[in-house]
This record gives C-alpha cells, structure tokens and sequence, in this order.
C-alpha cells in the first residue's frame, strides 16, 4: 500500500526555533494574536480560467489540497470529494455507490474546511457553496 507524506516543493525552510521570537509583542509584554483566515483563491475551471462553483467535478491541482467553502444558503449543502471526475454530488451523509465518496455536510450559512486527502476531484450539491482553494504549496505523494 502507498504511503502518503505532505510534500514542501523548493528549499523555503523555516527555521521553527525562531517562532518563539516572531509573535512575542515588546510593548505588550506577550504574544501577538491576530485571527486571520487563509489566503483564498478560485478553482481552476478547466479552461485556463477560475470559479467558485463546483456543480460540475472540479479537478483540484494536486492531492493533499484543502478547501474553504462557505454555503451562502439556509439549507444543509455537501461537497464530494473523489479520484475523478466520475464522482457525484452526493447529499450529506450520502455515498455513491460503490466506492467512499461521501456528501459532507456543510452548514447553512457559514464556513466549512475540508482536506481533500489523497483525491483531487471536488463537486458541490449546490451553486450556493462558494468553493475555494486554501493557498499551500504543499501537496500529498504516494511512495
């Protein structure tokens, strides 16, 4: 069976000793605390553009991809994930048939975030889940 490890292209090494020193505030006397949210960007469409909406498969670039998704409506979406574009928006909780993609619920109303894991093919049960990619440049590959 393949192993799967996350993978960091390039050399951008960071030395994890020196986090210590990067969030302590002098003026404050401790730690800098900031809620920010990841760096979003579009879905790749297939067609040298990008979009949001996944109501059709969605390749991912990579495995190992994770993916913020807000359902702007007041019912229970899903988003599929699976290894080609044979996947099917499933209902949440639902699975297709014959294999493990599986309809994850995402709430009304507000953000979910999901990994992808080892599958790079996205869909969403609606036009109302707002699909998007977390920016990392890290990926997953089987040994």
């Amino acid at each position: 069976m393949a192993k799967n490890q996350r993978n960091l292209p390039g050399t951008a090494v960071r030395d994890a000793s020196i986090i210590d020193n990067l969030i302590y505030s002098e003026s404050s006397g401790g730690q800098k605390n900031v809620t920010v949210g990841p760096h979003l960007l579009p879905l790749p469409n297939g067609a040298s553009g990008y979009t949001t909406d996944a109501t059709t498969a969605k390749v991912l670039p990579s495995p190992g991809k994770n993916l913020a998704v807000y359902n702007n409506a007041g019912a229970v979406g899903s988003i599929t994930f699976g290894e080609d574009n044979t996947v099917t928006a499933q209902a949440p909780g639902a699975i297709q048939a014959g294999t493990q993609h599986v309809g994850i619920a995402c709430p009304p109303n507000s953000w979910s975030y999901l990994a992808a894991g080892s599958q790079n093919w996205v869909i969403a049960s609606a036009a109302t889940l707002l699909v998007y990619l977390i920016d990392d440049e890290t990926s997953i590959r089987s040994n």
